[in-house]
C-alpha cells in the first residue's frame, strides 16, 4: 500500500457517498416537477435495492463491509425519499384543492 492509492480510494469513497447521499433532495425535485410519485417509488423498491447495492459496490473497495456501510444508509435514504415524496404530493393536492375552492 502506498499513500497515493489510499488517498485515491478515500477521495472516491467520500465523493461517491456525497453524491449518492443527495438522493432525498433529488427525489423531492423530481416529485415537484411530476416525474416521480410515491407509488412509483414503492413499486420499484426491489429494483432500487439492486441499484443501491451495485452503486455501493462501485464506489467502495471490494470488501463486503464497506459495501454494507454504504448500502444500508442509502436504502434508508431511499425510504426517507418515499416519505418526502408523499409529503410533497399531499402538499400539491392541498394547494390544488384550495385553488379549486377559491374559484
Amino acid at each position: 500500500f502506498d499513500i497515493t492509492s489510499y488517498v485515491k480510494t478515500i477521495v472516491a469513497l467520500v465523493f461517491g457517498s456525497g453524491v449518492l447521499f443527495q438522493l432525498p433532495v433529488v427525489i423531492f425535485f423530481l416529485t415537484r416537477i411530476g416525474l416521480v410519485t410515491p407509488k412509483f417509488l414503492r413499486t420499484f423498491r426491489k429494483h432500487a435495492i439492486i441499484v443501491i447495492l451495485v452503486l455501493a459496490a462501485v464506489i467502495t473497495p471490494p470488501d463486503p463491509l464497506s459495501q454494507t456501510i454504504i448500502a444500508i444508509p442509502l436504502y434508508l435514504l431511499y425510504e426517507i425519499s418515499i416519505l418526502i415524496s408523499g409529503m410533497e404530493v399531499r402538499r400539491k393536492q392541498r394547494v390544488e384543492a384550495q385553488e379549486h375552492l377559491e374559484q
